[in-house]
């Protein structure tokens, strides 16, 4: 098999500065301030933007029964809810017993603001930019911007962990192959939280050997620390808690936006045949490997590591709709993409993923919310759709990597041929148009 070429991103580009560019994401950040209040009030009870952080609260707990010797797995932590979690990542938590609620709930907004902000400007950077003043307001606003997107503000919402895994992985990922401990980061967030796993594998498929011999020791190293620390529990996760999925929340739960709450939703039964959920795992498994396998050999890095995270919420055991940040990534990959186009309709793309992962809001009766579309009350013609949205961009995403690899291999193979053959052939211009390249 001839290994296609690598794309290096072009170095120093720099993101627009013109009015136009920057005008428009104030615009849209300004709507997304407004709607943040008008939608789903800041000041509601429960459901407003920074008056909830239950999974964070969850957090403080477990990281506390780490110092008071209180089971982690066999009683109900905050608010009636259960740890789901390897051990290693109430090790990491117990810190926050030193906090009151309310600070812990505050603190944990700002950390994951953050955490999003640096993400949106990492990928900038990987995706060859120059960090200069227009990409740190930029990014600043893109930050603001996607913070109304589904699975970012009910992670902000809740204060869960999914940004700074994210953040964390594409950190370790995005530096050179070679680097020293590359794949450490990779380990220590499936030490956390199991979904980054899938990771390894990517490794594995893309031949990276250094990195996923790394990421396995990071994992380790974390199972490590959990027996050392918490013996008891951590023996009871890794023999057996480790299993009971049902701990997270009833599989055909509309939020949980994995394979098996697609299939148990469309079967109409509260948990999908084994063999059939892991068929279908399987599947997606390989689409979205294959997909990112292709896209690290052709160098585009941003992207293979984007789909291997939208891979592994696809075919984990539970994802609820907040798993979903790897929409964040993909979303700055399609504005780039337009912007390097300079077509107006090649910003559809950006259009066409932003508008199914929305905020969308309904209120019932007795003042519950139900927000993303996947929640909200629709027609039985739609409803297995919305029901569905997150796993089916998934696979519109990476069936659309695969169609596009394809045929740029088709051309680069074509170009490859006529210049053996020493006969004319098309080129691509630089502005995108076609031209005749003489003949060698």
């Amino acid at each position: 098999m001839i290994r296609p070429p690598r794309i290096v991103p072009d170095a120093g580009r720099t993101l627009p500065s013109h009015p136009l560019f920057l005008g428009t994401l104030a615009v849209l950040a300004a709507a997304v301030v407004i709607a943040h209040d008008r939608v789903v009030p800041l000041g509601q009870p429960l459901w407003g933007f920074f008056r909830n952080g239950l999974d964070l609260l969850v957090y403080r707990s477990g990281g506390a029964t780490v110092l008071t010797g209180a089971g982690l797995y066999d009683h109900a932590l905050h608010g009636g809810m259960w740890w789901t979690y390897p051990p290693f990542s109430a090790v990491l938590f117990a810190p926050l017993r030193v906090f009151s609620p309310e600070m812990t709930t505050l603190l944990g907004g700002l950390v994951n603001f953050a955490a999003l902000y640096l993400v949106v400007v990492l990928c900038w950077r990987l995706l060859g930019y120059r960090t200069d003043r227009t990409l740190y307001l930029a990014g600043g606003l893109l930050t603001v911007i996607v913070s109304w997107l589904e699975p970012v503000r009910t992670t902000i919402w809740l204060g869960q962990v999914n940004l700074l895994l994210m953040l964390l992985i594409l950190w370790d990922l995005g530096r050179p192959e070679g680097s020293r401990l590359r794949g450490v980061g990779v380990g220590i967030a499936a030490g956390i939280k199991l979904t980054p796993a899938l990771f390894v594998v990517h490794l594995l498929v893309t031949r990276q050997w250094r990195a996923a011999a790394t990421a396995v020791g990071g994992l380790a190293a974390t199972v490590a620390v959990g027996f050392a620390v918490i013996f008891s529990d951590s023996r009871a996760y890794w023999t057996g808690t480790l299993w009971h999925s049902t701990r997270i929340g009833e599989t055909a739960w509309p939020a949980n936006q994995a394979a098996s709450g697609v299939l148990a939703r469309w079967l109409h039964t509260a948990e999908p045949p084994r063999l059939l959920w892991l068929a279908v795992a399987l599947a997606l498994a390989v689409l979205g490997l294959a997909a990112a396998r292709l896209a690290h050999l052709r160098g585009l890095e941003l992207l293979a590591t984007t789909l291997c995270g939208l891979t592994s919420s696809a075919v984990s055991p539970f994802s609820w709709g907040h798993h979903w940040v790897w929409f964040v990534p993909l979303l700055i990959l399609a504005v780039d993409r337009a912007l390097r186009a300079g077509r107006a309709t090649a910003w559809l793309l950006p259009v066409a993923i932003v508008v199914p992962l929305l905020c969308w809001a309904h209120r019932f009766p007795d003042g519950v919310y139900a927000i993303g579309l996947f929640m909200i009350p629709t027609s039985p013609t739609l409803a297995p759709i919305f029901s569905a949205v997150y796993p089916l961009m998934f696979v519109a995403v990476a069936v659309g990597t695969l169609i596009a690899m394809a045929r740029a291999g088709r051309a680069e193979g074509q170009v490859s041929i006529d210049n053996s053959c020493d006969l004319p052939h098309i080129t691509v211009g630089s502005r995108g148009g076609l031209g005749r390249a003489a003949t060698t």
